[in-house]
């Protein structure tokens, strides 16, 4: 059984406009751009931190730009100009 996306919209965020998680894939859109980015989740654990971050009403920027320096995500990286 193939588990649905989930997608978080309407962040308490001044950075990120919609977070996309599909299996091991992540895809974040930030408010500075219309453009989407790709990311590979690392931690196993990286999901539920989100999911508390947003809960909690903590910042969201702040959770994935650390998640990036921790490693816990990876940006894949594209060929497209």
């Amino acid at each position: 059984m193939k588990l649905k996306p989930l997608s978080y919209t309407n962040l308490n965020s001044k950075a990120i406009e919609s977070i996309t998680i599909e299996g091991n894939n992540i895809e974040i859109v930030f408010k500075s751009s219309d453009k989407s980015y790709n990311y590979t989740i690392i931690d196993t654990e990286f999901v539920q931190l989100l999911d508390n971050t947003i809960k909690n009403g903590e910042s969201v920027g702040k959770f994935v730009n650390l998640s990036l320096k921790e490693e816990k995500i990876k940006q894949i990286q594209t060929n497209s100009k």
